[in-house]
């Protein structure tokens, strides 16, 4: 499965670089072209490895709190083990009242709101900015993503969102139920993403699907029920997600910020 991802991440990297424009039809019968789901981890990983990486929202408390745990990763210390440099910025109360806290990891995460990063940007210089599971909390994505786009033309971008179309609601939905996070705002379907890019604007930007983790969903169960959550994603989800991408659980856009020269 590792190796997988890893052959997906070095083609989206191929993609990434031979596309000059994008372009896409918005008739809802035009089949969209979207590739299998990829591990998201994986993916940001492969893309920060070896680069200057700005971590936006990097103090997950979820995740903290959990790191160490045999069953749940943390984004920001996947990528410090691979970055050049990683600089954490988040808003959590936490890092407000000290002003940056310094990591187990040997890096920092310092206090920031994501509409006012141009300071920061200015001093850390980033290659690739990282905005995981973020953008569905903001109330002005297009405002603050638009603006890192004028301060950093050409660097690259990626953000990681759940799907609109994603399979865990589609199933819910049948039951009257939805499963989504208090703070979220907003949420992405491919379509919408691609819209959200476009008028940012990024270019030589791609949306593909990633799979559902399930290592998130382990400390909601009893422990016996652990097995059955592996053989459920194993047996169900994960199949029908890589049948169907569009009902993946969430989705990367993988892009530069600002126009193409000339344009």
């Amino acid at each position: 499965m590792l190796k997988e991802s890893l052959e997906m991440c070095a083609e989206a990297a191929s993609h990434l670089q031979a596309r000059p424009l994008c372009s896409l039809d918005h008739s809802p019968f035009n089949r969209l072209q979207v590739t299998k789901p990829a591990d998201r981890y994986d993916y940001v990983v492969e893309v920060c490895r070896g680069e200057r990486v700005l971590d936006l929202g990097a103090y997950d408390e979820t995740e903290v709190h959990r790191f160490g745990s045999r069953v749940y990763r943390w984004l920001h210390a996947d990528i410090a083990a691979v970055a050049e440099e990683v600089l954490g910025v988040d808003a959590a109360e936490t890092i407000r009242s000290a002003g940056e806290i310094q990591t187990t990891l040997g890096t920092r995460i310092v206090y920031g709101q994501v509409e006012d990063l141009d300071d920061i940007i200015a001093d850390f210089k980033p290659t690739v900015i990282v905005a995981g599971e973020l953008i569905e909390h903001t109330q002005d994505t297009l405002g603050w993503l638009s603006r890192v786009a004028a301060r950093c033309p050409g660097v690259r971008f990626v953000a990681t969102t759940p799907n609109a179309t994603g399979i865990i609601n589609m199933l819910l939905a049948f039951f009257g139920r939805e499963q989504a996070h208090p703070d979220h705002t907003q949420v992405y379907s491919y379509r919408t993403l691609w819209t959200l890019a476009g008028r940012v604007p990024m270019t030589q930007y791609r949306i593909l699907p990633y799979y559902y983790n399930r290592h998130l969903f382990y400390d909601r169960v009893p422990r016996w029920c652990g097995p059955l959550v592996t053989l459920l994603d194993n047996a169900l989800l994960r199949p029908v997600q890589r049948l169907f991408p569009l009902t993946a659980t969430g989705l990367i856009l993988d892009g530069k910020m600002g126009r193409l020269s000339g344009s």
